[in-house]
C-alpha cells in the first residue's frame, strides 16, 4: 500500500492488490446493522463478489483506498477503472459520454465509527485530486446510503435513481447515481 496523504495520525493509502484486512470497516458496519438496524443486505458478501468480478475481467482494474490509524483500518473505498463493463455496476444503462479510459466507478465507501468526520475530506480532497492528477475526467458513484447523497450532490450531478431488494427480498433499498467531474 502506498500512503498518498496524511492528516494528523491518519494515513490515507491506495493499493492495487486486495487484502482481506481492507474489509474491516465494511465488516464493522455489518456488525452494527446486526445489532441495530438490520436491513437484510450483506455488504461484505456483495463487495467480495464485486471484487472478484472485476479481478476476473482482464480489461478492468480496481484500486483499494484505505484510511488507517496505526495498524487499524478505519475506511475503505473502491475505485474501478479500465475498460469498464458497466453492467457489473448498473442494472439500467446510465448516460456516459466520456471515453472509457477517462471514467472511474466509485463504490463501497465505508468509514468506521472511529474514522467518522473524515469521509468528505478523504473523497473530495484526497481521492478526487489523486485521480485528476492521473488525467481521469469523471467519477460515477452509485449509492444507497442516504446520508452521503448531499455530499455527492454538492460535488456533482444526480443522473439516476434505482431500487434494489435486500438479500432475502424483505426490504427495498433506494439509491441514486451521481456523475462527478474531476
Amino acid at each position: 500500500m502506498e500512503v498518498i496523504h496524511k492528516i494528523n495520525d491518519i494515513n490515507f493509502g491506495v493499493a492495487n492488490e486486495f487484502s482481506s484486512k481492507y474489509l474491516t470497516p465494511i465488516i464493522q458496519n455489518l456488525l452494527f446493522k446486526v445489532k441495530n438496524e438490520w436491513d437484510d443486505y450483506n455488504e461484505v458478501y456483495h463487495c467480495c463478489n464485486l471484487i472478484e468480478k472485476v479481478r476476473n475481467n482482464k480489461d478492468m482494474n480496481i484500486d483499494f483506498h484505505v484510511m488507517m490509524k496505526g495498524e487499524k483500518y478505519l475506511g475503505i473505498a473502491l475505485i474501478n477503472k479500465g475498460i469498464i463493463d458497466y453492467k457489473i455496476f448498473f442494472k439500467e444503462p446510465i448516460p456516459i459520454h466520456e471515453n472509457n479510459n477517462n471514467v472511474l466507478i466509485f463504490n463501497y465507501f465505508h468509514v468506521s465509527e472511529e474514522g467518522r468526520g473524515n469521509g468528505q475530506i478523504w473523497f473530495r480532497d484526497i481521492i478526487m485530486p489523486y485521480y485528476k492528477s492521473k488525467n481521469f475526467k469523471t467519477i460515477y458513484v452509485k449509492s444507497s446510503h442516504q446520508k452521503v447523497f448531499s455530499l455527492y450532490s454538492r460535488l456533482g450531478t444526480e443522473i439516476g435513481e434505482y431500487t434494489s431488494s435486500s438479500d432475502n427480498q424483505l426490504f427495498l433499498r433506494k439509491g441514486k447515481i451521481f456523475e462527478i467531474t474531476l
